[in-house]
């Protein structure tokens, strides 16, 4: 079954993330990717000296060719918006694209490491806060967590090093705003108390039903660039393989877990995001039981 999905996000030059990380990894899954830039960048945001070209005026030529032609997608993925007017027009994007059975999972990046990204003002927070309340799934780092529901993220943080199990039932109650939406919220740092070492957990909160739990992994350190963009991207791919939610988490740890490895043993700076490349295969379909690749293999 042919699958689309409508990836909504920046196009930044280096890095390694945002349009260019979404379409790696939805190609590998099996699943076409349809850009929609929002933005176009000489690089991400952490380089010096970067140079933004704000897409967000003709967001609404997508909009309406798309619809013209009668597409539909399978899942709408949305990430970096550097504007509330960019927010608007994935809003609009929304009324016409997203219907039941259309999973729409916003990546809402804000920030990370305590604090907003350079550029963020309280309209352009708002706005992205306002899609958050219309996805099916978000995918939040805790900054971006804390950002979304006026969360004081200082204690927050204590908690996860001092009494992580009094952590995520605080994490769930204030995710109860989100009403009706599942999150993973990433990133999490915490300590381990048999390992007395850092990992870092992401929690899934089921808010539309089910039981919430926590997916960690070792802390391997550094924060890189896009990271976000392909956890996201892994996850929608595999929730629209069938997979559980629990699953798809599992898949994005997994695959950035081997890339990060890859880039600390060559140094690569965190700027230039991690090398997910030659895991891209990992992230392959399943291949139909019968086929013809598969009895050449037996």
């Amino acid at each position: 079954m042919h699958l689309r999905v409508a990836a909504i996000n920046d196009l930044s030059g280096l890095g390694r993330c945002s349009l260019t990380a979404d379409i790696a990894v939805l190609a590998a899954m099996g699943i076409e990717a349809c850009p929609m830039p929002t933005a176009v960048l000489t690089s991400q945001t952490g380089y010096p000296g970067y140079r933004c070209l704000s897409f967000a005026d003709r967001m609404d030529d997508y909009t309406e060719h798309w619809q013209e032609l009668q597409v539909s997608f399978a899942g709408i993925l949305s990430g970096y918006l550097a504007s509330a007017d960019a927010a608007e027009k994935v809003r609009a994007f929304l009324e016409r694209f997203h219907r039941p059975g259309v999973l729409y999972l916003c990546d809402p990046v804000l920030g990370d490491n305590g604090r907003a990204y350079r550029g963020f003002t309280e309209a352009s927070i708002e706005a992205v806060r306002q899609l958050a309340f219309q996805a099916d799934l978000l995918t939040p780092n805790l900054t971006e967590f804390c950002i979304l529901t006026g969360t004081d993220m200082r204690p927050i943080q204590k908690l996860g090093q001092t009494d992580p199990e009094a952590l995520f039932p605080i994490l769930e109650e204030k995710a109860g705003c989100f009403q009706g939406r599942s999150l993973v919220i990433t990133g999490i740092p915490v300590l381990d108390k048999n390992r007395e070492t850092p990992i870092l957990s992401n929690f899934i909160v089921k808010m539309a039903g089910g039981k919430s739990s926590v997916v960690s992994s070792p802390h391997l350190g550094g924060s890189y660039s896009g990271t976000g963009d392909l956890f996201a991207a892994v996850v929608l791919g595999a929730l629209l393989q069938k997979r559980s939610l629990e699953e798809a988490v599992r898949l994005a740890v997994g695959f950035i877990a081997r890339g990060i490895g890859d880039a600390r043993r060559e140094n690569t700076p965190c700027n230039d995001g991690i090398n997910y490349e030659p895991y891209l295969g990992l992230l392959a379909p399943p291949l139909p039981h019968g086929s013809q690749a598969e009895r050449k293999d037996t």
